[in-house]
Parts: C-alpha cells; structure tokens; sequence
C-alpha cells in the first residue's frame, strides 16, 4: 500500500502527463514494493506559501508498511526530491518530503487489514 502524494502550488498544466506514472516506478523501485500496491497522487493549483513565498512548492506524504526508517529514508528522500525536482521544478529547498509508517493491522485493502491478508491468510488473496 505505499502512497506518494505531492500537494503544490503549481497549477495543474505544469504536471506532466506521466508524472504519475513516473512518481509510481520511483516509489516502487525505492520502497522495493511491486507496483501493483503503489498509489500515487497530485494536488496541483493549492495556495501554498513556503517561507512567506508563493513560489513554486510542494510537500510529498509518503506513506509505507515497511522500507520507512532513519537509514532507508535518506535513499528514499533522494530519490524522490531529484525526480520531483527534475519532473515538475520544484526547487529541492522548497520542498518537504513526510514519511509515515503504517502497521499492517491498521491498513485495509479488500475489505480486510493486511494483518489478515498477509499474515493470517498468508497472502493467498493478494497474489
């Protein structure tokens, strides 16, 4: 269930067609979660200030059962800032990246919690 939402300033014409796509590969292949889970958002055209600035910004919420710690985040934040960055053009210092672990037991997904998919049923209805 790994999440990537990007909340920003930027109106909607400034985010590429295929920025979500790209956003998803990135979170996948960072987090080392299949894509099939990934789930990947934007929230364009807000009105954001960042410092007392409405230039261009943006906050990522990364959200993750799992892959989320001290160690793992500094791959995760690089990856994410530079493709953020390098897609849309939000400055690196004008962007916050939150990370939030969830428990299994407290995710659901069809019609359950992952405790229960994954562990319990382990796993049998999400291949």
């Amino acid at each position: 269930m790994p999440r990537l939402s990007l909340d920003t300033n930027l109106p909607s014409s400034k985010i590429p067609d295929d920025f979500l796509s790209g956003a998803l590969k990135v979170l996948s292949n960072t987090l080392g979660k299949g894509p099939k889970f990934c789930i990947t958002l934007v929230n364009s055209g807000l009105k954001m200030t960042f410092g007392a600035s409405s230039e261009p910004c943006g906050i990522v919420q990364v959200t993750s059962i799992g892959s989320l710690g001290p160690e793992e985040n500094k791959k995760h934040i690089a990856a994410i800032t530079d493709y953020v960055h390098e897609t849309v053009g939000i400055p690196k210092n004008r962007l916050y990246v939150f990370f939030q672990s969830n428990t299994p037991e407290s995710t659901g997904y069809l019609g359950s919690t992952f405790h229960q998919l994954a562990i319990v049923e382990k796993g049998a209805r999400l291949a």
